[in-house]
């Protein structure tokens, strides 16, 4: 794998740019993303806007750390986090399903989407949580929490692994926060959360913004499909019968502090307790105001696991949720307890 070094010196060869300055420009780059990719993720993106292919000429086995948007032909290695349970969709008259495999390595985590034909590498390969599997000629995309995610493609190829490969990865934790996470999620009162951390926050839902609980999705890919002369339209796919992926934003409590949390899709459906087809009718029939004071998650307590985003309109520091799951009081007392031996 190319050091940080070899990317700069190919950078400057290619660009005909000095090496100080391509320094420079990657130094640039870490601190316009607010220090959430390394050096090495930073020299691929430089790399890419002065028009030079590191992916073509470096084909290797890369670290989620280092994944960026629009790389090709990305191969790795890492350790199944979890997987969700398929879920079904609906598109020009057609059936899908979909699930999502969350994947991590010792530098961060990420979400590889499985589509129609693809979900059944699940089953067939027996991919179950703990599993390290090999990826290979999948490309890596922006999702919409701001991280990377792997798409599988026409190209892409699934290999689960055992032996040696799996020794690799005994120190990786169990459960991390997907979205290209630089390093694993740590527990974190609110009051002493900061921007770029990937954190499990244990609050109670105190406000839910009054917003459509969903939106329009493309089928093929999930990216948001936008309404174009009452059509919707994927960049990538052009028109489409969208499908619906769940959306909640709100103000999550924990007695220390509070802060604002967005939810999309599975976490969102953890906290409503419904699917989206099911949010969709809810809201279709009531309407804004009755749908959201018959809101069932106010006052109720979560697990939230995500990334510490500064909001863009209101400069405030928000959590974009990755998953969200049921407070345990058995993994609660255990935790108070080794807290008490230190």
């Amino acid at each position: 794998m190319l050091s940080t070094e070899e990317l700069i010196r190919e950078i400057s060869d290619k660009s005909k740019k000095s090496e100080e300055d391509v320094k420079k420009l990657i130094k640039d780059k870490q601190l316009e993303l607010s220090g959430l990719v390394s050096g090495e993720g930073a020299a691929y993106i430089v790399g890419r806007e002065l028009g030079v292919d590191l992916i073509k000429d470096t084909r290797r086995q890369l670290k989620i750390k280092n994944l960026v948007p629009d790389m090709r032909s990305v191969d790795l290695v890492a350790k199944v986090l979890n997987v969700f349970e398929p879920r079904e969709f609906e598109s020009k008259g057609k059936k899908g399903v979909v699930t999502s495999v969350i994947l991590g390595d010792e530098t961060g985590t990420t979400r590889l989407p499985l589509w129609n034909e693809e979900v059944e590498l699940v089953s067939s390969l027996g991919i179950v949580e703990n599993d390290i599997i090999e990826v290979s000629g999948a490309w890596a995309k922006e999702d919409q929490r701001g991280g990377v995610e792997l798409r599988m493609g026409k190209r892409g190829k699934l290999k689960k692994l055992d032996g040696g490969d799996v020794a690799d990865f005994k120190d990786v934790p169990s459960r991390e926060s997907p979205g290209n996470s630089q390093g694993p999620a740590q527990r974190a009162a609110i009051n002493m959360i900061r921007p770029g951390m990937n954190v499990v926050v244990k609050g109670c839902i105190v406000q839910a913004y009054k917003k459509r609980p969903y939106y329009e999705a493309c089928p093929e890919c999930g990216s948001r499909a936008e309404e174009k002369d009452g059509k919707f339209v994927c960049k990538d796919h052009k028109e489409v019968e969208p499908a619906y992926n769940l959306l909640l934003s709100g103000v999550i409590d924990d007695g220390s502090g509070n802060v604002r949390v967005v939810l999309f899709r599975e976490a969102a459906g953890k906290v409503f307790g419904k699917s989206a087809e099911e949010i969709k009718e809810e809201f279709t029939r009531d309407g804004l105001e009755p749908f959201w004071e018959n809101f069932s998650g106010l006052g109720k307590e979560f697990m939230i696991e995500g990334r510490v985003k500064t909001n863009d309109f209101s400069k405030e520091s928000e959590i974009m949720a990755n998953t969200v799951k049921d407070v345990s009081v058995k993994d609660e007392c255990k935790r108070l307890f080794e807290s008490l031996e230190k």
